[in-house]
C-alpha cells in the first residue's frame, strides 16, 4: 500500500524569499540542505532554491556536495561543513567545493593539497563541537590571511531562545575572533539566529530548518503533508488492550483503525497514546504503542470510516509533532517517510 509524502517546493521558495527579504540589507541568504535536504530530496530542493535565488549552499559531507553539484550551475558555492579530508582532494579541487576548516589539522592538510582554493574557517564560540579555539586563531592567523579565505563562520548554541544571555556573549566572541580577518565575509546566524536581531546577520545567513517549515513564525509556511491509508478497522470491548505491551486498555467500546505507517516511517514511539491523526479537522487519538509499520487510532467519534487520516498537514505541523515527542522539528523532519513515495508540488 503506497503512502505519499507531499513536498511543497513552492512554499520552500516562498520561505527562502521571506528570509531573504527579512535579513539585513546586503546580507546574502544561503541554504543549508545537508542530510538530503533534511530528508526531502536534495536535487529537487536545491533546484527550487536556485530558482528562488540562492547561490550558496551548505552540506555536511563531501558526498552530499558531489550529489548536488550534479544539478547546480558551476557558478554556485557549495560549503562542506565537516571540513577537509585528504581522501576527497580530487573532488574538492575539480568541483571547487569550499571546505569549512574546523581545526589546525584540517588547515594543514588543506594547505598541502589545495592552498590556492577558497576555504572557510569555523570559530568555536561556545558549542564546543567543531571549530578553531581562540589561541589557535592567533597562532594560525598569518597563515590563514595568506590564503583565499572566503568566509568566517560561527554557530550559536541557544538561538532557539532569543532572550538567552549566551546569545550576546557568543555574538561578542564571534566579533572578537573574526575581527582578526577584517577583509573576509562573516556568517553567524542559522535559522533561529536570524530572528534574534539583525546584528547577528553579518554578510551571510544560513537558514536550514526554517526553509522547511520547522520554525514557529507566522510568515514561515509548512512544506510537508502526509496522509496514511486505513488498512483495517475493528471494535474493542471494555477491558480489551491494543498493541505491544497492551499499554492502552479500553474502558468503553471503541472502533479502532489500523493505518499503514509506523516508527520505520518517522512516527516515533513517543507519539504512542499521546499523539493524533486527523480526519479533516477532527483529531483521532493514537491508541497503544506505535509499531514499526502500523499505527492504531481511535475513530469511534467519526460518522464514517475514513479511507485515510492525516498525520501531517493543515491541523498538525512538524513543530506540533516535535512538541508532542519532546524533541525538535529537525529530528521529526529528517525521519519522515523513508519508505514513502515523494510527490513534489511546485
Amino acid at each position: 500500500m503506497t503512502v505519499v509524502i507531499k513536498i511543497n517546493l513552492s512554499n520552500i521558495k516562498k520561505n527562502w524569499l521571506y528570509l531573504n527579504k527579512f535579513s539585513k540589507k546586503n546580507t546574502e541568504t544561503s541554504a543549508v540542505i545537508k542530510a538530503n535536504a533534511y530528508g526531502l530530496g536534495a536535487h529537487e530542493v536545491a533546484t527550487a532554491l536556485w530558482e528562488a535565488g540562492s547561490r550558496s549552499f551548505f552540506v555536511a559531507t563531501t558526498e552530499e556536495a558531489i550529489n548536488i553539484d550534479k544539478i547546480l550551475p558551476k557558478y554556485r558555492k557549495i560549503y562542506v561543513l565537516n571540513g577537509y579530508d585528504k581522501k576527497n582532494k580530487k573532488a574538492f579541487n575539480e568541483l571547487d567545493l569550499i571546505p569549512v576548516l574546523n581545526s589546525p589539522d584540517q588547515l594543514n592538510s588543506f594547505v598541502e593539497d589545495s592552498k590556492n582554493k577558497n576555504f572557510c574557517i569555523q570559530i568555536d564560540i561556545g558549542m564546543n563541537r567543531l571549530g578553531f579555539q581562540l589561541d589557535q586563531i592567533y597562532k594560525h592567523k598569518d597563515c590563514i590571511k595568506n590564503l583565499n579565505l572566503d568566509l568566517v563562520l560561527g554557530h550559536l548554541t541557544t538561538a532557539i531562545n532569543p532572550k538567552n544571555s549566551s546569545n550576546k556573549i557568543q555574538l561578542h566572541k564571534f566579533k572578537e575572533f573574526s575581527n582578526n580577518f577584517p577583509f573576509s565575509k562573516k556568517s553567524l546566524a542559522a535559522s533561529h539566529g536570524i530572528f534574534i536581531d539583525n546584528k547577528y546577520h553579518f554578510d551571510l545567513i544560513r537558514p536550514g530548518i526554517a526553509l522547511f517549515g520547522g520554525i514557529r513564525n507566522s510568515n514561515i509556511l509548512d512544506v510537508v503533508s502526509i496522509e496514511l491509508p486505513v488498512i483495517q478497522t475493528h471494535f474493542l470491548e471494555p477491558g480489551d488492550g491494543i498493541g505491544y505491551g497492551l499499554t492502552y486498555v479500553c474502558k468503553e467500546k471503541k472502533r479502532v483503525a489500523t493505518l499503514a505507517g509506523g516508527y520505520a516511517d518517522g512516527l516515533t514511539r513517543n507519539f504512542s497514546n499521546v499523539g493524533f491523526l486527523y480526519h479533516n479537522k477532527i483529531p483521532c487519538p493514537i491508541l497503544g504503542k506505535i509499531s514499526m509499520d502500523l499505527v492504531t487510532v481511535d475513530i469511534s467519534h467519526l460518522n464514517q470510516v475514513p479511507e485515510k487520516l492525516t498525520f501531517l498537514g493543515q491541523n498538525q505541523s512538524i513543530n506540533d509533532l516535535s512538541d508532542i515527542a519532546k524533541t525538535i522539528s529537525h529530528e521529526i523532519l529528517i525521519n519522515l517517510g523513508n519508505r514513502f513515495s515523494r510527490h513534489y508540488v511546485n
